[in-house]
């Protein structure tokens, strides 16, 4: 039917728009545990492999679109964990998580482009260490994901631009300009395929707060691993 044609060409679509996210960060993450082993830094090494096992394993997550919120938090620390390591320990992270929130579902690989642009668009360009908070907590029928960090900030005239619908995305400008707001605005598209929303919060000072409300999805039966 044509219902069906069009549920398999958005499922089709929201795949892509996962894999556009940073494909460059297997091979840099490859180099650097190539570079570990080259001087024997074999305990780093393994750590660094064991997270990005963590990272592509549930990235795979049996073809689930939807994983529970544990495994995606998973998902977000061997993200972190790696690059903590390519970054020389420049920043340090936290995460504050309401254990209700644990088993409901959320779409996968959506904090990863969150943080990653926290860490390449406002840590990075501190020069100085930095750090991100990570919240999670039910609001009424929603749950609220938050990603805050300490950083620059969004410039106000990237601001404008930075929510517009993916495929109205200049993608090859922003990426040889490493221009903020590609990586959000496929957290955003993967967000609202499933009635979610992604905000930025305005907030006094430097840093930026990206914050993600999800509603509340619950597991159907037992399913409630996606390994």
């Amino acid at each position: 039917t044509v219902r069906a044609e069009e549920v398999n060409l958005r499922k089709t679509e929201l795949r892509a728009l996962q894999a556009q996210i940073n494909p460059h960060f297997l091979y840099n993450t490859l180099d650097s545990i190539s570079w570990m082993c080259e001087r024997g830094k074999n305990q780093e090494a393994v750590v660094m492999v064991n997270a990005l096992a963590q990272l592509f394993r549930i990235s795979i997550s049996r073809g689930h679109e939807l994983i529970p919120i544990e495994k995606e938090l998973q998902h977000a620390e061997a993200y972190l964990q790696i690059q903590k390591y390519r970054y020389k320990n420049q920043f340090t992270y936290h995460f504050t998580v309401d254990e209700s929130c644990l088993h409901c579902l959320c779409n996968k690989i959506t904090l990863q482009p969150i943080i990653e642009n926290a860490i390449v668009h406002g840590l990075d360009l501190m020069g100085d260490s930095g750090h991100i908070e990570i919240t999670v907590k039910p609001d009424g029928d929603d749950i609220l994901l938050i990603v805050a960090d300490d950083g620059i900030g969004i410039p106000e005239a990237d601001r404008s631009r930075i929510f517009e619908r993916f495929y109205r995305v200049d993608k090859a400008r922003s990426r040889e300009s490493g221009g903020t707001g590609l990586g959000l605005s496929i957290a955003t598209e993967i967000v609202q395929r499933h009635h979610g929303s992604l905000t930025l919060v305005d907030r006094p000072g430097p840093g930026t707060t990206v914050r993600l409300e999800l509603p509340i999805t619950q597991p159907i039966g037992g399913e409630d691993s996606h390994e």
